[in-house]
């Protein structure tokens, strides 16, 4: 008995759907996951035998060839560069881009296994999402005080575009389900994804969602026969868009309001000297926050109020000085001592978790961030440190690696040789970023560019253009709603330079296509 069910677990069929699942569910729940899954495949596609036909079919096919394609790159940058260390890590971190295509090529699932695949995919995530509510409501006993913090086992940006994918297949199959049950299940996860994302402001997440839809929307219009579906379909992304235009100029003009400025004043009402930057315009709620500053008061008052050192660091790594300055300056005083003996206990608490304007005690996390984005923006104009600062130090790190391509434009630095590179530009432009934060692209498009140059562009561009046109997947919903999403992500992440995202690019780009008549 023991050997029957040896045999029936080594059964390659079996192995092929073990292996996907382990893949499903370690994308969001577990990276070890992952890499098992992988190796499951592997094992199933040797023990299927064949190989030698499997080997020839694989090569002989187009679509093949271009999804591999940005690995071969990746392989013959080693032939120009020096840092081996990095490249081969960089080599191992993508061989994904090669196997996972490779050893599926010859497996075609049903439609049956695939649900069931996607539906323990989205059963991973929704876990996931309730595992961050329940760290949410303080139950692991720990201060969560940055919301991105709140995405445990994968980057918050990652997740969100894993939650994307989600709500899609629940779209998909709340057309291709004929059971009222069953698309009220699919109705109340997609609700759920949603407003949980909101709950923990994962804004590239509904960003990518709320562009993706819209496109998804445009390009799938002429196809819903249902003037009913048509309409409502209408009124769900007019709605989506009102609540989204109306979010951002609430904040907006709630950032770039005119105030009464305070008057300036020589001293403070205990005698000592106000500082003024006239040329430094950052304001907190209309405020300007470097004027009527007694850094020598706020200091001295602040020690008693508080176990954290004025000259230290907030709970999110902030310059406190600097958090405390913001923080008064937004409810409009003048910062001295009297200003922050005035301070409650709740704001202290606040200030110590890098809260630095008294409005955001109380509105939602989506408002504050994007509070913070025109924040960040007026501050970089400003001439004010932007160190820390996502939204800002992405804007330098795109321009240092197009300044790369532009000195390397034909083929690149070379794969081990970028992060050298870009440490490089960095001294050479005299940028203002601390060593830390001297990171690359966070584009996947510019980062092919400083690789592997011109030539690289193209052929990532053919890597992933060309599969999409070739087998018409447009023509698949769930395969153009995973692209849209992931060709809109690669403007703000290297999705290709992580674990977690080249396995979730290459495992839904490889299973999508491949089974594309499936899934159509």
């Amino acid at each position: 008995m023991a050997k029957a069910l040896v045999s029936s677990l080594l059964r390659p069929s079996f192995l092929y759907l073990a292996g996907i699942i382990f893949i499903a569910v370690g994308l969001s729940l577990s990276k070890p996951l992952i890499s098992m899954g992988q190796g499951v495949l592997g094992l199933a596609w040797i023990l299927e035998g064949n190989h030698k036909e499997k080997i020839i079919a694989f090569f002989k096919n187009s679509i093949a060839w271009a999804l591999i394609s940005y690995y071969v790159l990746t392989i013959l940058g080693l032939l120009y560069t020096s840092d081996f260390d990095f490249a081969w890590d960089d080599i191992r971190r993508k061989m994904p881009l090669f196997v996972i295509p490779f050893v599926l090529f010859s497996k075609t699932f049903s439609y049956k296994e695939l649900k069931l695949v996607f539906s323990i995919f989205i059963g991973g995530v929704l876990l996931s999402s309730f595992w961050s509510i329940f760290v949410k409501l303080g139950g692991l006993g720990i201060e969560i005080t940055d919301v991105r913090d709140l995405s445990r086992f994968n980057s918050h940006i990652r997740f969100g575009l894993e939650i994307c994918l989600a709500i899609f297949l629940g779209f998909f199959y709340i057309n291709k389900s004929s059971s009222l049950k069953e698309k009220i299940v699919w109705v109340l996860i997609i609700l759920w994804l949603i407003i949980f994302m909101v709950l923990i402001s994962l804004m590239t997440g509904l960003v990518v969602f709320m562009i993706s839809t819209f496109l998804l929307f445009i390009f799938n219009l002429n196809r819903i026969s249902s003037s009913f579906l048509k309409f409502s379909s209408i009124i769900f992304l007019l709605v989506i868009t009102s609540i989204a235009g109306y979010k951002f100029y609430s904040q907006y003009h709630l950032f770039f309001q005119e105030v009464e400025s305070l008057p300036l004043k020589d001293f403070t009402p205990n005698g000592s000297r106000y500082f003024h930057s006239l040329e430094r315009t950052g304001k907190e709620n209309g405020f300007y926050v470097w004027r009527n500053l007694s850094q020598k008061e706020l200091e001295a008052a602040w020690e008693k109020r508080s176990t954290i050192p004025f000259r230290g660091k907030d709970h999110k790594g902030q310059p406190l000085s600097t958090t405390l300055t913001r923080f008064i300056s937004s409810k409009g005083e003048y910062k001295d001592r009297i200003a922050v003996e005035k301070l409650t206990n709740t704001e202290i608490k606040a200030i110590e978790n890098g809260i630095a304007n008294v409005r955001f005690l109380e509105i939602s996390s989506i408002d504050k961030r994007l509070y913070d984005l025109f924040w960040e923006l007026e501050n970089y104009y400003s001439g004010g440190d932007y160190n820390g600062h996502s939204l800002i130090m992405r804007l330098e790190y795109w321009k240092t690696g197009i300044d790369i391509f532009k000195n390397n434009w034909l083929l690149g630095v070379g794969t081990g040789d970028i992060q050298n590179v870009y440490y490089e530009q960095y001294k050479e432009n005299n940028s203002l970023l601390k060593p830390q934060f001297q990171l690359r692209a966070h584009n996947q498009y510019i980062t092919a560019m400083a690789t592997f140059g011109m030539i690289g562009l193209i052929i990532f561009l053919f890597f992933i253009a060309y599969p999409i046109i070739q087998t018409k997947a447009q023509n698949s919903f769930i395969y153009l709603g995973f692209f849209i999403v992931l060709i809109i992500s690669m403007i703000t992440e290297d999705t290709l330079d992580t674990q977690v995202g080249i396995s979730f690019f290459v495992f839904f780009n490889t299973l999508l296509l491949y089974h594309k008549k499936e899934l159509t």
